[in-house]
């Protein structure tokens, strides 16, 4: 039953209450009533608690539930289901004012472009589907994943630090070259990694990560490169 129709619904048991109240509040209207409280009263307060339940159930729960998946919706990539970039970037923000180690690893499948033009875009869509499956095979329940645009990821680990975030990369970078696609064989990614300072924004954080991706990329592709601190 979508929203709509359970308005009309809640609407509709509405009436319905307000008149067996009504039919309550003649019936209770006596001089024999056995409790102390006004019958209207009782009544009015029968009336209230009817409506308010039945208001809950049919409309503020699935209008809640609707308006958190939409929400999820707007932060998920829905190609590949990771966290998109707004997602991610709040996701950054958000952990900065909770913890005090975390880092953060971007990577960039190689030579993505040559994959499209081999063998087509949906193939592409396919590969960034299974790269982001085998991401996840190596995440950790408390790591994120996230699509930042294109052929580019980001997993971001908490209490972890840049040795961790190293070893992490390396098993990500492993399992996407151990076993060739069958959609497009054998895909390789590089990896650029950094820990977060303490004190830099998050978008001085991503930068980091990614200049030490592109460090890795000049030196020739699938492999993980480390950042060093903020100067």
């Amino acid at each position: 039953m979508n929203l709509r129709a359970r308005i009309d619904l809640a609407v509709a048991l509405a009436a319905v209450v307000a008149s067996v109240g009504l039919g309550l509040l003649t019936w209770m209207d006596r001089e024999d009533w056995p409790l102390h409280l006004p019958p209207r009263v009782l009544a009015l307060l029968l009336i209230f608690l009817l409506l308010d339940r039945a208001l809950h159930r049919l409309v503020r729960r699935p209008a809640r539930e609707h308006s958190q998946a939409l929400r999820r919706l707007a932060l998920q990539d829905s190609l590949t289901g990771a966290v998109n970039r707004r997602g991610f970037m709040d996701r950054l923000a958000q952990v900065q004012h909770q913890q005090a180690l975390l880092s953060l690893v971007m990577i960039d499948i190689d030579h993505f472009k040559g994959i499209n033009d081999r063998h087509g875009h949906a193939a592409g869509d396919g590969v960034l589907r299974e790269v982001a499956a085998r991401l996840r095979r190596q995440m950790r329940c408390a790591d994120l994943l996230g699509r930042l645009g294109g052929e580019e990821f980001a997993l971001l680990l908490p209490a972890t630090d840049l040795a961790g975030a190293q070893a992490q990369a390396e098993l990500a970078r492993q399992a996407l070259r151990r076993e060739p696609m069958a959609i497009a064989g054998t895909v390789t990614a590089s990896f650029g990694v950094a820990q977060w300072d303490g004190s830099e924004s998050a978008a001085d954080w991503l930068h980091r990560a990614d200049l030490a991706l592109y460090e890795a990329k000049r030196r020739g592709r699938d492999q993980v490169s480390l950042s060093g601190a903020r100067t």
